[in-house]
């Protein structure tokens, strides 16, 4: 009763549920093991319940046994028709068969039109039906910008190579942390620390195809692990990076030109080894980001015009004009838009 008050209560302010699933393993402890015991990837040797990598604690499924599969799916329903969400987050999806998703996701939508995220990067994954995947290339390629140890223009093979790899419809969850990064590869405090870490999140909100994550505690924000394997408090206090995400959201929300359908334009500057700039439209709505990736103050030239002289800086709230440039801070960023 709780749970769907909560559900209730998120729907009546505007947002979606997503709830997290793990359908890949469970447990090392759950019922299943000794009720069905034929549920999981057995050694052929001892004929206990395997365990994924070394992920000691928890035992992997059998695909291959068709009761586990229908049984999977129906709790998957029943969390839909029973508590009202809207989709789910899938642990380790990639590791799941393609035929099981097909016919899960189909199965599911026949109940609801529920947005499904899969935790991969594999292109497939949206073949196969999911709206979102996990941007770890993207990501993997923002730390070593952070880092030094590659321009700001990686991310143009990046793109080609997105374009290319995943169907036009697909979106990306871009991320400066989340709950394995942070944990284990202490981010974002550690890859994009202090004044590092806004470009990056500006690039997280309005990248082509992305749909930005704000991993707990970054609001604070919280310079420290969480812990993954017991209770680890997040200290909410400050909020000092509110107002920084509320803006962008804002902006997401509110211009047509953050759709995963607009148009997204390079413009090459005078110094795209530390500048990253372009712009997204849809109609008569516009959206120009201009971001300083580098630890050097720069100063902006165009190589390629934006498509407009004078823009709202969505920051300031004034009228600016672009058009000769502008000096810009070590980790800076500018955005623009006209709605």
């Amino acid at each position: 009763a709780d749970w769907k008050r909560l559900v209730d209560k998120a729907h009546a302010l505007g947002l979606k549920v997503i709830i997290d699933w793990v359908p890949n393993h469970t447990g090392g402890d759950h019922y299943w093991l000794t009720k069905h015991p034929d549920f999981y990837v057995r050694d052929p040797k001892t004929g206990e319940a395997v365990s994924p990598f070394d992920w000691t604690d928890v035992r992997k499924l059998n695909y291959s046994n068709p009761r586990m599969v229908d049984s999977m799916i129906a709790t998957l329903k029943w969390w839909i028709r029973e508590t009202g969400i809207d989709g789910y987050r899938c642990d380790v999806a990639g590791e799941v068969p393609k035929a099981f998703w097909s016919r899960c996701i189909r199965e599911l939508r026949a109940v609801k039109p529920v947005f499904m995220l899969a935790e991969s990067n594999e292109p497939w994954m949206h073949t196969v039906g999911f709206n979102a995947t996990y941007a770890w290339e993207p990501f993997s390629i923002m730390k070593d910008i952070a880092a030094g140890k590659r321009p700001a223009s990686a991310l143009d093979s990046l793109q080609a190579r997105e374009d290319t790899a995943f169907v036009s419809n697909a979106l990306r969850l871009y991320f400066t942390s989340n709950h394995d990064e942070n944990s284990w590869n202490k981010a974002d405090y550690g890859t994009m620390p202090g004044p590092v870490h806004a470009p990056f999140a500006v690039l997280t909100f309005t990248m082509k195809r992305s749909l930005p994550l704000v991993y707990s505690g970054q609001e604070e924000p919280v310079t420290d692990s969480l812990s993954f394997f017991w209770k680890d408090t997040v200290p909410f206090r400050k909020y000092a990076r509110a107002p920084f995400y509320k803006q962008l959201t804002a902006l997401r929300r509110n211009n047509p030109a953050m759709a995963s359908d607009a148009q997204f334009t390079r413009l090459a500057t005078g110094n795209d080894a530390a500048l990253y700039a372009f712009e997204r439209r849809k109609g008569n709505s516009k959206v120009l980001v201009i971001l300083n990736l580098s630890a050097q103050p720069q100063q902006l030239t165009w190589k390629r015009q934006p498509s407009q002289n004078v823009w709202m800086n969505v920051f300031g709230g004034l009228p600016e004009p672009v058009k000769d440039g502008f000096g810009i801070e070590p980790w800076g960023y500018a955005v623009y838009e006209r709605r």
